[in-house]
C-alpha cells in the first residue's frame, strides 16, 4: 500500500510538472492495473534485452515495431508493476533537422539511458538512422520535424521479484563469455571481422561477445511508458531551415488539427510560400509536387491513405486499443556480469559501435566497389628523370606508383644485378599526403605513374609491391594482408638486353589474395604491382584487369572493355594508358574516364612509331584478349 502511494504521488507530480511546462499536456489520475491480460501487452516488452546499436525508438513507417529488442532475460509475466498514466503531448512550434546528430538526440529523448562510452552512436546500425545519414550527411538535406506523444500506461519490472526469474541461459551465455584486453581485440580488425569472423585473432575473443550483443542486446529495458507517437517530416531549403530556426515564433501550429500537419494547406504556404487555390483538388496537386512529405507512427491505428481526412484527435483515442512502448528505461548488461569482465564488456561494445554503426567510413565499406572507384579521380604523369604527382584541391592520395626505366646502353652492357626496370610505389602516410614523387639526377631515366585519390581520409587502399634485386630468388609474390583482396595489378618482365618495347606484361587477377612470378631468371628484371581493397566491397569479383598492347602504332588507337562495347555493363571502372616512341625520347600517360565505354590514346607525332600499352578494369568475361581500334 506504502509502495502504491509512493507511486501515486510521485507520478502525480511528474503530470504537475510536464503540465507546467507544457501546456499542451493533459494528465490524468493514477491508478495500479492488475488485469492479467493487460500484463501481457506489457511483459511482452518488460525484462527483454535491447540493442542500443540496432534500436531505433523513433516512428518510422517501414519497421513494424522497433528493431532493438531482443531476447528475454527476465520472465516478467507477474513480476510488473503498472500504472495508468495518460498524457498527451503536442509540438507547438516546428523543429529542424540538419544533421545526424540532430535525428541521434530526438531519438535520445525517447531513451532514458545509464553511462554511454561517448564514441559509441546510438540507434546507428538501424535502417532509418542509416538512410538519414545519406540524406543529411551525403546528400546534404534538411527536414522540418514535428511529433504528437500520447501516453498510456507506465510499467517496470520489479527486480526484487525478478531474481528468480532470470533466464538460465542469458546466465549460461554470461559465464561463456572470454575476457578481453585491447591488445587482442586490435589483432581482429573491423576488416578481418567482417570478410572472416572465424579467424583465429576473432574466434575465441571478439566474436562470442557480438554473438551475444545480437542475442540479447546490450542493455535491459526494466521499465517504459506505453503510448503512441507520430512523427511528421518534411524535406525543406538550406534557406527555410536557417529562417524556421531564427524566426520559430512564426511557424505556430499547436492549432492545427491535422495529425500530418504538412497536409494543412496553411502550413504548407507559410513553409512553401504555395499560394492557396479555392479547387480542393488543386490544392492536393501541390501537395503531390512537394518535396519528400512523411508521415511516420508507432501506437494507434494506421488508416492508410485516409490520413488526408482523419484528425489528430482522432488518432489519439485509438492508441487506447493499441499501445506500444515509446520512452525507454534501459540499464547496461555489465549490470549482471561478473566484475572481471565489466572491462570487457566496455571493450567489447565499442567494437561493436564501431564494427556496425553508419559512418561514412563503413557506408563506404558496404558500397559496390564500381561506384567507389567512380567518385574517386586518377591522376597521371610522364617525362624524362624526376617525377611529381599531384592530387586536386579536396582529395588525398590512396594509392598509385611511378615506373621508372634506365635507357643508358652502358647499364644495359653491364654484368651487374642493377635493374633498369624500376617501380615506386605511392603509399598513404596520412591524412594531408597529396602527393607522389620520383626524384633523380638522372637523364638517362624516363618515367610515367598512375595515382588514384580520394576525398576522404579512412579510404587508404593497400599498396603491395616487388622488384627483382636478388640472383638467389627463383619466384616473386605480392600479397594482401587479411581482409583485403587485388581490386588491380600487374606483373612485368624485360630481358636485361632487350629494349623497353620488348616488355611483357600480364594482369593479376582481380579477387585473388596475391599475385605471383613463377621461374624468375638472372638475365631478367621483373616487377609486380598492385592495391588491395577491403572484401567487404560488393561485387569485386566481377571484375577483371585488361591489358591490351601493340608496337609501330602511328595513329590514335582506342580500347575497350567489349569489343563491340554496346553493353551496359562493359564500362570501364578504372584505367590508363602509356606510350612511348623507339628512341624513347618521349614517353606520355593518360588515365581513361571512369564509366566511360572507350579509352584513347593519342599519339602526337604520326610519322614516329609508338609501343603503346592500356590497362583497363572492366566486368569479367575470361580473360579474353582483346586489340586496339583505330580512330
Amino acid at each position: 500500500m506504502k509502495y502504491s502511494l509512493n507511486i501515486h504521488i510521485f507520478t502525480t507530480w511528474i503530470c504537475l510538472f510536464f503540465f507546467y511546462i507544457f501546456p499542451s499536456i493533459f494528465c490524468y489520475d493514477v491508478k495500479n492495473e492488475t488485469n492479467n491480460s493487460k500484463n501481457e501487452i506489457f511483459s511482452k516488452y518488460i525484462g527483454k534485452g535491447y540493442d542500443i546499436l540496432f534500436g531505433y525508438p523513433l516512428p518510422n513507417n517501414e519497421l513494424i515495431e522497433d528493431p532493438g529488442f531482443r531476447e528475454v532475460i527476465f520472465d516478467t509475466r507477474n513480476t510488473i508493476n503498472v500504472i495508468q498514466n495518460v498524457a498527451c503531448k503536442k509540438d507547438e512550434y516546428l523543429k529542424v533537422i540538419k544533421g545526424i546528430n540532430d535525428v541521434m538526440d530526438l531519438a535520445m529523448e525517447n531513451i532514458n539511458i545509464d553511462d554511454l562510452d561517448a564514441n559509441i552512436r546510438p540507434f546507428s546500425a538501424s535502417m532509418p538512422y542509416s538512410n538519414y545519414f545519406i540524406d543529411l550527411e551525403i546528400k546534404k538535406k534538411k527536414y522540418a520535424v514535428v511529433q504528437n506523444t500520447c501516453l498510456h500506461s507506465y510499467a517496470t519490472l520489479n527486480l526484487g521479484e525478478s531474481t528468480k526469474t532470470m533466464n538460465k541461459d542469458f546466465l549460461l551465455d554470461t559465464e561463456k563469455l572470454p575476457v578481453l584486453s585491447k591488445k587482442k581485440e586490435n589483432k581482429c580488425s573491423k576488416i578481418l571481422y567482417l570478410y572472416d569472423s572465424s579467424n583465429e585473432h576473432c574466434l575465441n575473443t571478439i566474436k562470442p561477445w557480438i554473438e551475444f550483443f545480437q542475442k540479447y542486446g546490450t542493455h535491459l529495458l526494466i521499465s517504459a511508458h506505453f503510448g503512441g507517437k507520430s512523427f511528421n517530416s518534411l524535406e525543406i531549403t538550406m534557406e527555410k531551415s536557417e529562417e524556421i530556426n531564427i524566426y520559430k515564433y512564426k511557424y505556430y501550429i499547436g492549432n492545427v488539427t491535422y495529425l500530418n500537419i504538412f497536409k494543412a494547406p496553411l502550413v504548407l504556404q507559410d513553409i512553401l510560400k504555395m499560394k492557396i487555390s479555392r479547387k480542393h483538388d488543386l490544392i492536393k496537386k501541390k501537395i503531390q509536387n512537394t518535396k519528400e512529405m512523411n508521415l511516420d507512427i508507432r501506437g494507434g491505428n494506421f488508416f492508410d491513405e485516409k490520413w488526408n481526412e482523419l484528425t489528430y484527435e482522432i488518432w489519439k483515442n485509438s492508441i487506447y486499443s493499441n499501445y506500444v512502448p515509446v520512452y525507454l528505461d534501459l540499464v547496461s548488461l555489465s549490470s549482471f556480469i561478473r566484475k572481471n569482465k565489466k572491462e570487457s564488456y566496455n571493450i567489447a561494445l565499442l567494437y561493436y559501435s564501431n564494427l556496425y554503426g553508419t559512418d561514412k567510413e563503413n557506408l563506404y565499406l558496404s558500397q559496390n566497389i564500381t561506384d567507389v572507384f567512380s567518385e574517386g579521380k586518377q591522376i597521371t604523369g610522364s617525362g624524362k628523370g624526376s617525377l611529381i604527382l599531384s592530387c586536386p584541391i579536396g582529395y588525398i592520395k590512396s594509392t598509385g606508383f611511378i615506373f621508372s626505366y634506365d635507357t643508358s646502353e652502358k647499364l644495359k652492357n653491364l654484368k651487374n644485378e642493377e635493374p633498369r626496370l624500376k617501380i615506386h610505389p605511392c603509399h598513404n602516410k596520412g591524412e594531408y599526403d597529396i602527393s607522389c614523387s620520383y626524384t633523380t639526377k638522372n637523364d638517362n631515366i624516363i618515367s610515367f605513374g598512375w595515382m588514384y585519390c580520394v576525398k576522404h581520409n579512412f579510404i587508404k587502399f593497400e599498396t603491395i609491391y616487388k622488384e627483382s634485386v636478388s640472383s638467389k630468388e627463383n619466384s616473386l609474390d605480392i600479397k594482401c594482408s587479411e581482409g583485403n583482396t587485388l581490386a588491380f595489378g600487374f606483373k612485368m618482365k624485360l630481358k636485361k638486353k632487350e629494349n623497353l618495347e620488348k616488355i611483357k606484361v600480364k594482369p593479376c587477377n582481380v579477387g585473388d589474395s596475391k599475385c605471383s612470378i613463377d621461374k624468375t631468371k638472372n638475365n631478367s628484371d621483373y616487377l609486380l604491382w598492385g592495391f588491395c581493397v577491403p572484401l567487404s566491397f560488393r561485387t569485386i569479383t566481377s571484375l577483371q584487369v585488361t591489358y591490351i598492347s601493340e608496337k609501330n602504332v602511328t595513329t590514335d588507337v582506342s580500347g575497350s572493355c567489349s569489343d563491340i562495347y554496346i553493353n551496359k555493363y562493359d564500362n570501364i571502372f578504372l584505367g590508363f594508358t602509356f606510350s612511348f616512341d623507339k628512341d624513347l625520347e618521349k614517353v606520355k600517360a593518360s588515365s581513361c574516364s571512369p564509366n566511360s565505354k572507350f579509352c584513347i590514346s593519342k599519339i602526337n607525332n604520326k610519322n614516329e612509331k609508338y609501343y603503346v600499352g592500356m590497362f583497363l578494369l572492366c566486368r569479367y568475361d575470361g580473360n579474353q584478349k582483346r586489340k586496339f581500334k583505330y580512330q
